[in-house]
């Protein structure tokens, strides 16, 4: 199924279901001193969230969004379908906790252990795009250059 915007499935929260997954200090080499919001890492893991997603291929739609709530890193993934919940659930190994708005709710915890049973399923990222992306900036970047350079 599709993954859909955040809104379209966090703004229904009575008929979907919530998997919280807390980032763990360690998790993708831990905190860089050059990038103080941990805005890689979060990247990185809502990427496999995504990739791990799309991989089970869930029965209904689903959405992705990463959070900063007061120090704590987290992946918010919402799910369409109880089915999808229940997979996601037994994928991850997170818990089940008390779910006040959503049909449903889990939490569990981002660590090595968890990321590598999830790239198992995700696959590794595709990292194509990346260094076609990089040049493409660059070349503008050079190409601004002359044009500024010229006038």
């Amino acid at each position: 199924m599709p993954r859909l915007a955040w809104t379209d499935l966090a703004n229904t929260p009575g008929t979907a279901f919530l998997i919280v997954g807390e980032l763990a200090p360690c998790f993708a080499g831990g905190r860089r001193e050059d990038d103080p919001f941990d805005s890689a890492r979060l990247r990185f893991a809502a990427n496999l969230i995504v990739r791990t997603c799309s991989h089970l291929k869930l029965k209904g739609p689903f959405a992705v969004q990463p959070s900063r709530e007061g120090n704590s890193l987290m992946i918010q993934c919402v799910v369409a379908e109880s089915e999808d919940f229940v997979r996601l659930g037994e994928v991850t190994g997170g818990r089940e906790i008390e779910a006040s708005l959503w049909c449903g709710q889990r939490h569990f915890l981002l660590d090595n252990t968890t990321h590598d049973a999830l790239l198992a399923i995700a696959g590794q990222p595709d990292g194509r795009g990346a260094g076609r992306r990089a040049r493409a900036a660059s070349r503008e970047a050079e190409e601004q250059r002359l044009r500024w350079g010229q006038d």
